[in-house]
């Protein structure tokens, strides 16, 4: 099974990976990790929000999420 990872310090809620996932493995929710002063301000002016795994069991390891992410936020390790 592919591990799913979204970085909360380099996420600003573009919502690529969530619009592209064929198996909505990602959703759009308030972040729960402790951040950074930088990553909580990019956050904040970002709508308050960031992308989460909530299905990674679902993840067929497509990559699509990996490529639209213009931060390079998300890894996926197969």
């Amino acid at each position: 099974m592919p591990r799913v990872t979204v970085d909360s310090e380099r996420c600003e809620n573009k919502k690529d990976c969530v619009r592209v996932c064929p198996e909505n493995v990602f959703a759009i929710r308030k972040p729960t990790a402790k951040l950074s002063i930088l990553a909580t301000i990019k956050v904040f002016a970002h709508g308050g929000k960031q992308a989460v795994v909530v299905k990674e069991e679902a993840c067929t390891g497509c990559m699509a999420c990996v490529d639209a992410c213009p931060e390079r936020a998300i890894t996926v390790v197969v």
